[in-house]
């Protein structure tokens, strides 16, 4: 069983740095849009494991790759929460039309939807918030597209 969907772009329309944190980070006042530009993706489901296939050659395949980390997130979570799902695992497949490196937000969009999507299949064992703590743990930009539009 598989599902498409695409994985939207981000712009931002704003950006002033207001500071920098202990973490490194800086502290922000942004405001960001999504675009037309989008990813096409593939997850299909009643596989073992987490598998992430992409068409191009700069993308990692494996456990680096944050569509990866994000659906490795999602299942440990649901073991560790004794969330009862029924899918085992996921094989990711990526068509690349975000540039990658570009700033646009491409691996922080494929690790949204992977965790939207698997909650959505799995029926919604995560709260919107529980899911933008998993995607706060991925990267800064992923809970931007678990919000919505802007």
């Amino acid at each position: 069983m598989s599902q498409s969907l695409a994985s939207f772009a981000k712009i931002n329309l704003f950006l002033h740095i207001t500071g920098k944190r202990p973490d490194g980070y800086h502290d922000l006042f942004s405001l960001m849009t999504k675009i037309t530009l989008a990813d096409e993706m593939t997850l299909t489901f009643k596989v073992p494991g987490v598998r992430v296939f992409c068409n191009h050659p700069l993308v990692p395949q494996d456990q680096t790759n944050l569509a990866h980390r994000a659906a490795t997130l999602f299942f440990r979570s649901c073991e560790k929460q004794k969330k009862n799902i029924s899918v085992p695992g996921v094989a990711i497949d990526i068509r690349k039309h975000i540039p990658v490196g570009g700033g646009l937000g491409g691996g922080s969009s494929n690790a949204a939807a992977v965790l939207s999507t698997l909650n959505a299949r799995c029926h919604d064992p995560f709260s919107q918030n529980e899911l933008i703590k998993m995607g706060q743990h991925l990267g800064a930009d992923v809970p931007f597209f678990l919000y919505g539009d802007t």
